[in-house]
């Protein structure tokens, strides 16, 4: 709808204390666009969240990202992962063991992870208002 001009695109524009300015761009899926988001997070010590939100894909999207970007240390975390696993994936993304999160929106309640400054939403136009 805000592509359409239907809505107004909800923003955040104010950062976290002691963070920098959010910068939001909208753009269709791009193997330069996604490679050059990641590396430059790297670059910078940081980390990405990559949201793909269809569990039945998230595996052939973690290849493609691999391929990608073959340096950066990746992890896959999803609602269909026993309790016990998604909490060892998210405690070593926490403490840096990966560089990389590609994962559904299981990741949206609750986490603060101070260190990864990206996040790259795959098909945003299939989330909600909310989302």
């Amino acid at each position: 709808m805000s592509l359409s001009g239907m809505r107004d695109m909800s923003l955040i524009e104010t950062p976290p204390r002691d963070r920098l300015a959010i910068q939001t761009q909208v753009v269709q899926f791009s193997d330069t666009v996604i490679k050059s988001a990641i590396d430059l997070e790297l670059s910078r010590g940081g980390q990405v969240f990559f949201i793909h939100n269809r569990v039945e894909t998230i595996d052939t999207v973690a290849a493609l990202l691999k391929r990608l970007v073959p340096h950066a240390r990746m992890a896959t975390g999803h609602g269909q992962l026993n309790e016990k696993e998604m909490e060892r994936v998210m405690l070593d993304f926490d403490s840096g063991r990966f560089d990389v999160l590609v994962c559904t929106t299981i990741i949206e309640s609750g986490l603060d992870i101070p260190n990864a400054n990206t996040i790259i939403i795959n098909r945003a136009d299939t989330f909600g208002l909310a989302q």
